[in-house]
């Protein structure tokens, strides 16, 4: 385990009923014609597809042409034509353009994140993020695995995402989407206390 998907460990506790994927990357990076940042694939191992505290959710790769499927996907045509998210907090990051990110999550404020694509290594690839509450795209050179470390850990100088409710908790829970659909057969909703 890589030293930031151990701090990532300390700060999520995965739900009952288990977490992690199994990703067929053989078959999955040259469906999506790019190699997956490292850090990510471990994520994926060890949470993998579902939500942290029910405010992130966090995608996987999967190779289909159902657009009902949720899955990490370059961001929709919809968005990418829509004025509205043509801004950037930091005129510099828009150089790769809209065209380059691949969204890997969301929140539940309506939040986009995502990777700008396009360099030859993966793991040097900034996250963009799109705040709602800003109405802008803002890029931070991390993975995504230290993304979420420093936003657990209250590390940004202002929140990166449009809900705080997030930041400096020690230890976030993580729901698996499997997990969370069962439960939901039961007439369960996890995220109530």
């Amino acid at each position: 385990m890589t030293e930031g998907m151990a701090e990532l460990s300390s700060l999520i506790v995965p739900f009952e009923g288990g977490a992690g994927d199994v990703v067929d990357w053989a078959t999955v990076e040259p469906a999506y014609g790019t190699v997956f940042p490292s850090d990510y694939k471990e994520f994926v191992r060890l949470f993998g597809h579902g939500t942290i505290e029910g405010r992130i959710a966090t995608l996987i790769p999967v190779v289909t042409s159902d657009p009902m499927v949720r899955r990490v996907a370059p961001l929709p045509d919809r968005l990418r034509s829509n004025p509205d998210y043509q801004r950037w907090s930091e005129p510099r990051a828009e150089a790769g353009g809209l065209d380059r990110i691949l969204v890997w999550g969301e929140t539940d404020s309506a939040d986009v994140l995502g990777w700008i694509t396009g360099g030859p290594d993966p793991d040097a690839w900034p996250l963009a993020v799109w705040a709602r509450g800003d109405a802008a795209w803002t890029a931070y050179s991390c993975g995504m695995v230290g993304f979420l470390v420093r936003l657990l850990r209250g590390e940004f100088g202002r929140c990166p995402i449009s809900d705080t409710s997030l930041v400096g908790v020690p230890h976030a829970r993580f729901l698996h989407d499997r997990e969370e659909e069962r439960l939901a057969e039961e007439g369960v909703y996890p995220w109530d206390d």
